[in-house]
């Protein structure tokens, strides 16, 4: 489940950190991107809290699954983006789910671990959540300057060398589903009933 915890939450956490820069890329302005942030702190607080209740009517791990799926489509939809109202559409996308993964994922954690020994295990998870968006940024500067070697003609005018730039902004943002792919499989094949297991065994023992 780390393993996959760690992908998923590098997307989650590449795209927060990463939207403004890739918001500029493509042409909005600072504004803008400053209103985008504001709607998904004041969006994310009560969906944590509604994303909770879901999880426990749904379960924690399908609930997981759908927020891997949204912050899918918002990195695909963000790939075609052209009006400000799309970024303020994906803004509020991304508060409905951002905190909501979060601790549903911390939540499905604790059903894996020995309840004796969770501060250690605990102190593993919070480290790898620092460690996030390591993977996602590399990522996107591999893509994004590969793309625009790739692109950019011969003698470039300033024009065609600001279209270059975008459109490798957009591939650059694209890459980043590759992470929420993998940490979904990974967690298609967690066996949550091995692992509750193994926790109840190491408690009792």
């Amino acid at each position: 489940f780390l393993l996959a915890y760690w992908f998923y939450i590098d997307g989650v956490d590449t795209i927060i950190k990463m939207a403004v820069d890739y918001g500029m890329s493509i042409g909005f302005e600072s504004n803008d991107l400053i209103v985008a942030l504001l709607i998904v702190q004041f969006v994310g607080f009560p969906a944590a809290l509604i994303f909770g209740r879901l999880g426990e009517r749904w379960g924690v791990r399908s609930s997981i699954f759908l927020a891997i799926g949204v912050y899918i489509v918002v990195t695909i939809w963000a790939t075609m983006m052209r009006e400000k109202y799309e970024f303020y559409v994906l803004a509020v996308a991304i508060g409905l789910v951002q905190g909501g993964i979060q601790a549903l994922s911390r939540s499905y954690y604790s059903r894996l671990i020995p309840k004796n020994q969770a501060a250690e295990y605990y102190g593993f998870f919070n480290m790898l959540g620092k460690f996030a968006a390591i993977i996602g940024p590399a990522l996107m500067g591999v893509v994004g300057l590969t793309m625009r070697n790739m692109l950019m003609p011969d003698s470039p005018s300033a024009e065609q060398i600001k279209a270059v730039g975008q459109e490798a902004s957009r591939w650059s943002i694209a890459s980043i589903v590759i992470l929420f792919v993998i940490g979904a499989v990974l967690l298609f094949y967690v066996d949550d009933e091995k692992g509750r297991a193994e926790a109840e065994y190491l408690f009792k023992n």
